[in-house]
């Protein structure tokens, strides 16, 4: 016997920077804010039993994992995208960006405003 895997089965070798165990995860998330198991089963159409295999499963199709977001209301792919460390910024996050500098040259300008009409007025 060979510690070499296939090639074809390499991907299943484990690595430190891998993705948390994705059934277990979603799991966790379903039981800390008390989601009813059943709910989820039935909106993704499986049996509880289907679904509790799901739990034990490190990974599985992109659309299931849409879909528990949906159901939960959590949107699971953008908290893993968040672990993975790879900056990302979204649409709402540059246009809160954009408005957040222009509300800032506001202010700038408001703030030089102010200066004016106070010297303006000790003066007078």
């Amino acid at each position: 016997m060979t510690d070499i895997m296939e090639p074809d089965k390499q991907y299943l070798q484990k690595r430190d920077n891998d993705p948390p165990a994705l059934g277990n995860f979603i799991n966790w998330h379903i039981q800390q804010n008390k989601i009813k198991k059943k709910k989820v089963s039935d909106f993704l159409e499986i049996l509880p039993t289907t679904l509790n295999r799901y739990f034990k499963q490190s990974s599985f199709q992109f659309a299931i994992l849409w879909r528990v977001s949906q159901v939960t209301e959590h949107n699971f792919v953008m908290e893993l995208g968040e672990r993975l460390g790879i900056a990302y910024e979204t649409k709402t996050e540059k246009l809160l960006k954009a408005q957040l500098a222009e509300k800032e040259k506001q202010i700038e300008t408001l703030q030089i405003q102010l200066e004016v009409y106070n010297k303006i007025h000790k003066v007078g």
